[in-house]
């Protein structure tokens, strides 16, 4: 078991090699960075985004971006790991501004009404009750696509292909239910 000091002073000849890997374009320069650096990353990541699976493909963007522009990393300007945080800081800042991370945000709203719709306890309860009313305001159409997509498990190809209408379609209408469900919130 190494101590503390040993750590310490392994962490400069790690760094080095990483970043005389990244240079020549050596895969195992990720490798190496996961292992030492992806745990630290990981926190960073996820206190901007605390979906941890997109948290998690942020980190892997993180990876491939540092593989990228590795020729940019200038250890005059900051030590590896302060360059690491800074990628990893600003692609989170940057995948919370994505749709894509958006309309996940909506969706939690709508799968957290969906599962107070579901309880079996408190049948009558107060928020139960607005669960149900929040879902009977939606046009048929949608409710059909949220009650497919979120009670019965069906995919959105799925749903495409038993309704007969296009994917985008599909994804456009959940969305805008979604939406729809999230102004009421």
């Amino acid at each position: 078991m190494q101590t503390a000091t040993q750590s310490i002073s392994q962490k400069p000849a790690i760094e080095e090699q990483i970043v005389a890997l990244l240079s020549r374009q050596d895969k195992q320069a990720v490798r190496l960075i996961f292992d030492y650096y992806g745990s630290a990353l990981m926190n960073i990541i996820s206190r901007v985004i605390q979906d941890k699976a997109m948290a998690e493909e942020v980190l892997q963007q993180v990876l491939i971006k540092v593989w990228r522009n590795a020729g940019a990393y200038n250890a005059q300007k900051a030590g590896l790991y302060s360059w690491l945080v800074a990628i990893s800081r600003n692609a989170a800042l940057d995948k919370r501004k994505t749709r894509d991370f958006k309309e996940g945000q909506t969706a939690k709203s709508a799968v957290q009404i969906f599962a107070l719709d579901n309880e079996p306890n408190g049948e009558n309860s107060l928020e139960k009750l607005m669960a149900r009313q929040l879902l009977e305001q939606l046009p048929d159409k949608y409710r059909l696509l949220i009650n497919m997509s979120f009670f019965e498990g069906y995919s959105h190809q799925e749903i495409a292909d038993q309704l007969e209408v296009p994917l985008g379609t599909v994804k456009t209408r959940i969305r805008s239910a979604l939406k729809h469900l999230r102004s009421f919130v």
